[in-house]
């Protein structure tokens, strides 16, 4: 009985995956298995996707059949760089221009940095929403307006 059981949930896990969703996501499965028109094959890429880990990798560097979030700025040099440069950056970010705020445009591979600027400005009270707002908190804010 639990034989027929287990069978019947491992049939209907597999089924339904394959109506729920053909695309098993990028990583190296998607990379290696690339006729994914049967449930085994999705299965097989999926699986080599989810114990492979590197899921994360592709989408940090867009490879691996992944490509990065449009808003993209988890990165070691804008971290430092904001954590070095609270003050400074606040000051520019306040005024609409400066040396900091076009480092940080720089780094965050924006590419009209005047009206990027300009959205910085007009929502200063909300990017520095308090004297003890963190440079994480600061980078998620302005993330928001790229």
């Amino acid at each position: 009985m639990k034989k027929l059981l287990l069978s019947t949930i491992a049939v209907a896990a597999l089924s339904s995956s394959a109506f729920a969703n053909s695309n098993t996501g990028c990583g190296l499965g998607s990379v290696l298995i690339k006729d994914q028109s049967t449930t085994v094959m999705q299965v097989l890429a999926a699986t080599t996707n989810g114990t492979s880990g590197n899921q994360t990798f592709g989408i940090s560097s867009g490879t691996l059949n992944c490509s990065q979030p449009a808003n993209f700025a988890s990165n070691d040099k804008l971290n430092k760089f904001v954590a070095d440069n609270m003050d400074e950056l606040a000051l520019d970010i306040s005024a609409g221009k400066g040396e900091t705020l076009n480092t940080v445009a720089k780094l965050m591979n924006v590419q009209d940095s005047s009206t990027f600027s300009a959205k910085l400005k007009s929502n200063f009270s909300n990017i520095y929403a308090s004297e003890n707002v963190t440079s994480s908190t600061v980078i998620d804010s302005i993330a928001k307006y790229m």
